[in-house]
């Protein structure tokens, strides 16, 4: 039986029932208009299902693979898990089904569901395929894919007075940054060994190197939306249908710094280590530079939005660390944001979904209104500031940490005074992180109603209960944070030694 399942290719079959189930629902758009969330549920809920075997392989044999024969010129490409991959995917294929169990009750008066639904899933699909490519041009063609229904998906179901500007803005911006990745890869082909192959390439410190993970670098680093190349983040955030600005905020962008790590820290350390200091640097600007634009909104999402921007920035300080704390904390942040903000949107969607309003100066004292919607977004909120016991204090802790191991790598060894000065800076932003959570909660939950918002009440099961489930997932994180921290840990102390 061990045998049998250990050779079962689970992670191709969960990629082929999302795409599947999406072309169906599809295909059959006029048939099952009102039951295509109910459908799609079943859809992801079989997909996240069969990706359980292989995170238990994980666990047990420290990583699950899944190789296929493409072409002899293009080379084998697979699907493999292993503790790099294993917090994003996590992230993608637990915020992904909930994120469709959500958009039952929100999309209850949306026209063209199933459509709705079947690109929804499709998105899912590609980001988990991203997390798993281990093919150069097999990654690639799994980024365009995530990239293409998130573009419909705001194009038709966005906000009807900037949908059309906002879907355009988000398809240059990341487009832009998929032509750097596609000429990155064809020069790490031609001088990385000539091989499609992840696993089969190798670089030095050569100038051409540097070009390469410069280009990379600038395609991955736009779809985390960082400082300055983050304007598109903003609006698509915040405009798009909250189910999947879940998903964008959550998940999406966080394939970035994955693939960050994956390119970067892996295959290109030598370079990426030279680059470390510039790295972290740009990481902590676009912490305090969304930090502060968070605190100037006034459209809950919008808010949400450039938090995410803050979040990301501290992501990519702790990768900029180059040590065992600093990237272990910044890949359980990964973890962390996206059942985080994953909540944090849910709750800011429902409270749309519920009172009509978008501005948080018409709301307050919806705590005694909505308050299953409240405690879930005061456990996101509390999380995102850091504040313990939840997961957002455990990863944070460490990318601080790892700040501070930059500093001083060793006992008596000679001070990094400019890393030093970047992990404090970057540790005192965490003020800046409760503030603009703070305001946010105060605004929505707390305080006397409006009477404008006398008859508002508690959003659809479907939307809470997901919520509710993201505010456990946060706790139990919080608590025992060796369940994701046992798997990631290891694999970055054999990166950057004892």
């Amino acid at each position: 039986m061990q045998t049998f399942l250990s050779e079962f290719p689970f992670m191709a079959l969960s990629l082929a029932v999302m795409f599947i189930g999406a072309l169906l629902i599809y295909v059959f758009k006029n048939r099952i208009s009102n039951s295509a969330g109910k459908i799609a549920t079943g859809v992801s809920l079989a997909g996240s299902a069969l990706m359980i075997e292989p995170f238990y392989e994980l666990m047990t044999e420290g990583f699950s693979e899944e190789t296929y024969v493409w072409s002899t010129l293009l080379e084998p490409f697979g699907l493999f898990l292993d503790p790099v991959a294993f917090p994003i995917t996590l992230a993608v294929v637990v915020l992904g089904f909930l994120s469709v169990v959500y958009a039952v009750g929100y999309t209850e008066h949306t026209e063209h569901k199933p459509t709705f639904f079947a690109n929804q899933l499709f998105f899912i699909m590609g980001m988990i395929w991203v997390t798993l490519a281990t093919n150069l041009i097999e990654f690639f063609i799994a980024w365009e894919i995530m990239l293409v229904p998130s573009y419909f998906l705001i194009l038709f179901w966005g906000l009807p007075e900037t949908r059309k500007r906002t879907a355009l803005k988000f398809w240059l911006y990341t487009q832009s940054g998929a032509v750097c990745i596609l000429i990155g890869f064809g020069l790490l082909y031609a001088n990385g060994g000539g091989s499609f192959v992840l696993a089969n390439l190798g670089a030095s410190g050569d100038l051409i190197f540097k070009i390469i993970f410069i280009l990379l670098a600038a395609g991955f680093l736009v779809k985390m939306a960082v400082f300055p190349i983050h304007w598109w983040l903003p609006p698509v955030h915040a405009e798009a249908p909250t189910p999947i600005s879940v998903l964008l905020s959550g998940a999406m962008i966080e394939t970035g710094a994955y693939a960050l790590v994956r390119f970067g820290t892996l295959t290109l350390d030598v370079v990426a280590s030279q680059f470390a200091l510039y790295i972290a640097t740009l990481g902590v600007i676009t912490v305090f530079y969304g930090g502060f634009m968070a605190l100037a909104q006034v459209d809950i999402k919008r808010l949400l939005a450039y938090s995410s921007v803050s979040q990301m920035g501290y992501v990519l300080f702790a990768l900029g660390t180059a040590t065992i704390a600093g990237v272990s904390g910044g890949m359980f942040h990964l973890i962390n944001h996206a059942f985080s903000k994953g909540l944090l949107f849910m709750s800011a969607g429902a409270v749309i979904h519920q009172t009509g309003l978008r501005d948080i100066k018409k709301m307050g004292g919806l705590s005694n209104k909505m308050p299953i919607t409240a405690f879930a977004a005061a456990i996101g909120m509390m999380s995102i500031a850091g504040s313990p016991p939840l997961s957002g204090f455990a990863s944070e802790w460490m990318m601080f940490l790892g700040g501070f191991q930059a500093a001083i790598p060793i006992p008596g060894a000679e001070l990094n005074m400019s890393f030093l000065l970047l992990a404090i800076i970057a540790a005192s932003s965490s003020i800046l992180s409760a503030a603009y959570m703070l305001r946010f909660f105060w605004r929505v939950f707390l305080g006397a109603h409006p009477e404008s918002l006398e008859e508002v009440k508690e959003s659809p099961r479907s939307m809470t209960i997901p919520m509710v489930i993201l505010g456990v997932l946060i706790v139990i994180f919080g608590i025992f944070p060796s369940l994701a921290l046992d798997v990631i840990v290891p694999v970055f102390s054999g990166v950057f030694g004892p």
